[in-house]
């Protein structure tokens, strides 16, 4: 049948290789459209030519758990079981890089610890970026040495539970493998060495850094002490205007003070103008009445004379 493993195919960590695959995937796979249209009758060229075709990776998306096409190529090459020159070649061709992500699922399925870490390891200078669409059915943005340290740290990727890996450690204490090496040593060693110099230059030369300092501290004062003296002039300025504006106010007070007292000594003597004009006015009415009563008293006298009645008053 079209889902069993093939007859000439080794087993793998003492299993059947499509078992590596959980069985509820491994059937959600088996009904899925592009198993039955794309993976049957492939044999490992023709996986090539699918592999060409991919555009992301992923393993099971949405709620009904549907698997992507990079999830069933990779069961598909665990059927077929292809060569490990064919598996090698997935991985250093540089052309296509979901092909090398799906040759790098493959080997770290069936391949043992020293060999994962021996072919994969390089990848780490693989900095191209690939499409991961997670289980909302969402893509997701993911570079290619971040694919090869999840394969290598974690122990469920894609939805595959990985085989175990023993620590690259304990594989150099026995001398299995030799010590990792990364491109980035000898700018490392670089950067390193020219701190080290750097380091030798202060401890040569304190004094001239000592000096350099004491020089912007003593700037820094004395902007600082400038700053202070014009705040100060500012502050003595803003005195000295409400000073005259409180001296304006004063004489204003004063001015109006004197105008007061003025007006004050002003009103006796207009009280004194207005008694001496009524003291002679009573002396003037006065002096009327006593010639009015000299004329009348004249008049009498001659009327007494010639034997007339006196007049009345």
């Amino acid at each position: 049948m079209a889902n069993r493993t093939d007859k000439a195919a080794k087993t793998v960590k003492g299993t059947n290789p499509q078992f590596l695959v959980e069985k509820i995937i491994r059937q959600r796979i088996y009904d899925s459209m592009y198993w039955k249209e794309h993976c049957f009758a492939l044999t490992a060229e023709l996986v090539v030519d699918k592999g060409m075709d991919l555009r992301y990776i992923g393993g099971i998306y949405a709620g009904n758990i549907k698997p992507t096409p990079f999830l069933c190529l990779a069961l598909k090459m665990l059927q077929i079981q292809p060569e490990k020159d064919i598996v090698l070649e997935f991985i250093q061709q540089e052309e296509f890089k979901y092909i090398r992500a799906l040759g790098a699922l493959y080997l770290r399925l069936t391949f043992d610890s020293v060999e994962i870490y021996k072919y994969l390891e390089p990848l780490f200078n693989d900095f191209r970026k690939l499409r991961y669409m997670n289980k909302m059915g969402r893509f997701e943005c993911l570079y290619m040495d971040e694919f090869i340290d999840h394969l290598l740290r974690e122990d469920r990727y894609c939805d595959i539970q990985l085989p175990r890996l023993q620590k690259r450690v304990a594989l150099e204490e026995v001398g299995v493998i030799q010590p990792y090496k990364s491109l980035l040593d000898g700018d490392l060693m670089g950067m390193s060495e020219s701190d080290s110099e750097e380091e030798e230059e202060r401890k040569e030369k304190p004094r001239l850094t000592s000096r350099r300092r004491s020089r912007s501290r003593d700037r820094e004062r004395d902007l600082g002490d400038r700053r202070e003296d014009r705040e100060r002039e500012r502050r003595r300025g803003d005195g000295g205007e409400r000073r005259e504006r409180s001296r304006e106010r004063d004489r204003d007070r004063e001015r109006r003070d004197d105008d007061r007292d003025r007006r004050d000594r002003d009103r006796p003597s207009t009280s004194s103008s207005s008694s001496s004009k009524k003291d002679k006015k009573s002396s003037s009415s006065g002096k009327y009445d006593n010639d009015e009563e000299r004329e009348i008293a004249e008049a009498n006298a001659m009327r007494a004379k010639l034997g007339l009645a006196p007049l009345e008053r």
